[in-house]
């Protein structure tokens, strides 16, 4: 076989590696409710929340996720009511419901079992 057969056999072979990767990449899963409740507190809850145990502390006196996790009476359900509703010192902190329940999954997975 020549250089140049060898040549576009390779070109072919990457052309064809290439589209299995995009269309993979195109039906990959969507990110998980727990990822999704980590991008919606460190969109907006960070500012006064400590929202993972790395993070550095908000500039509030506002308890950190993980010790609201570690509660003994906090369960998903009484979290997601508590994030759908305006809550202490910001204006339009409630959530509408399933980003409160992305938001309360987040929180809970920051519990020590």
């Amino acid at each position: 076989m020549s250089l140049t057969w060898k040549l576009i056999w390779f070109c072919a072979a990457a052309a064809a590696v290439g589209l299995l990767v995009v269309q993979f990449r195109a039906f990959a899963a969507p990110p998980s409710k727990t990822q999704a409740g980590q991008t919606l507190a460190e969109q907006y809850c960070a500012r006064c929340h400590m929202i993972a145990p790395s993070a550095s502390k908000g500039w509030t006196d506002a308890p950190a996720f993980d010790a609201i996790a570690n509660r003994p009476t906090t369960t998903l359900a009484n979290l997601t009511t508590f994030i759908q509703q305006p809550h202490m010192h910001m204006l339009n902190t409630g959530r509408p419901p399933a980003e409160a329940s992305a938001l309360a999954t987040y929180i809970l997975s920051l519990r020590k079992n």
